[in-house]
């Protein structure tokens, strides 16, 4: 008995050792929480159009070739909202407040300094060209009439359910939700 376990024993050890050695590893990336998140919509009664003002701080920034989506809960209608009734703003501080921010130009493909922006279902989706936000930074969506140009806005949820979210996520690493 005592000959098995000296011949285990060892085998054991060794391989713990370059196990330790060597680390294991996790494939699991953790995104950071978004922070300041803020929707400011124009009328809170349900069932009634309504624009959005959407601000939050990206602790990671949004480097170029990054998504960053806004996806709203199904009690929102979405109606016929396109990129010509968003604006997208990159601001200068984390100060969602009293950040100056610079109005980005959108199209519905992104190319070079050009932000895409398309709406598909509950989820409007943000792509950079070659365009970025500096980590740290607010940015800010307006949705509706009170962006430029902007003819169309969503329908609020009804009231009943307190579940009228809206996720933030994509490629660029952050997520949260309001």
């Amino acid at each position: 008995m005592k000959n098995r376990f000296k011949g285990w024993l060892p085998k054991v050890m060794a391989i713990a050792m370059v196990a330790s050695a060597v680390g294991i590893q996790s494939g699991t990336v953790l995104a950071a929480s978004t922070t300041s998140m803020s929707d400011n919509m124009s009328r809170l009664k349900e069932n009634t159009l309504s624009n959005h003002e959407i601000k939050f701080v990206s602790p990671t920034g949004i480097a170029a070739g990054n998504t960053v989506s806004l996806t709203f809960s199904a009690d929102f209608t979405m109606g016929s909202v396109a990129f010509g009734d968003v604006d997208f703003a990159t601001g200068n501080s984390g100060n969602c407040t009293s950040a100056t921010f610079t109005e980005q130009t959108l199209a519905a493909a992104p190319s070079g300094a050009t932000w895409g922006l398309v709406k598909s279902g509950q989820v409007i989706t943000l792509t950079s060209g070659t365009g970025t936000s500096t980590a740290g930074n607010c940015v800010r969506f307006k949705i509706g009439t009170n962006a430029s140009g902007g003819s169309n806005q969503i329908t609020n949820g009804g009231l009943d359910d307190n579940d009228d979210t809206i996720t933030i996520g994509g490629s660029f690493g952050d997520s949260g939700t309001i």
